[in-house]
């Protein structure tokens, strides 16, 4: 199963001036409708002007980046606001696993299938299916049906199940 991060991927550490803005986003936009928020500028500035910001300790400071780096984690991994994002959020890593697994295939010589199907039947979740190099083939040479048809009960199969995240399943076989 393909994670929500792949090792090609850089990430930087998060810093402390955007710990601090985050908090401060938190205690003074936690009441206030999203029209009237504060923006980044001027969130920003609340922090370089507050006293309280200056003299803190290692630990507060550490809890302080704790903090951002439990939101970004649950960001990554959260679920989508509505059924557009989810959708996107879909293709975008469809895409990228597709092209990592593409790009596997021809580093390793590995044949790969990827099925990417909705779990409930009312998800605008559009089912893709990918296989590396002729691996397409597989499926009409042993089982004699073309792989769509293997999407499509898969995908009956998964809205069957009462799920309501989208299933991924990849499939990975390497030729000796």
């Amino acid at each position: 199963i393909i994670g929500s991060q792949t090792h090609y991927c850089t990430s930087r550490k998060s810093q402390l001036i955007h710990a601090l803005i985050h908090a401060k986003a938190k205690e003074v936009n936690a009441d206030l409708p999203a029209g009237s928020r504060y923006s980044m500028a001027e969130l920003r500035e609340m922090v370089v002007t507050d006293p309280d910001t200056k003299n803190l300790t290692r630990e507060q400071k550490e809890a302080y980046i704790a903090a951002l780096e439990e939101h970004r984690k649950r960001k990554v991994v959260g679920v989508r606001a509505h059924n557009l994002a989810a959708a996107r959020d879909v293709v975008a890593t469809t895409d990228r696993i597709v092209k990592e697994l593409d790009d596997l295939r021809v580093r390793t010589g590995v044949y790969g299938t990827l099925f990417v199907v909705h779990g409930h039947i009312n998800d605008t979740i559009q089912s893709a299916m990918h296989g590396t190099d002729n691996s397409e083939d597989f499926w009409e040479d042993v089982y004699e049906h073309p792989m769509a048809d293997f999407l499509r009960q898969y995908e009956q199969w998964a809205c069957t199940q009462n799920q309501s995240k989208p299933f991924i399943s990849l499939y990975i076989a390497q030729l000796k």
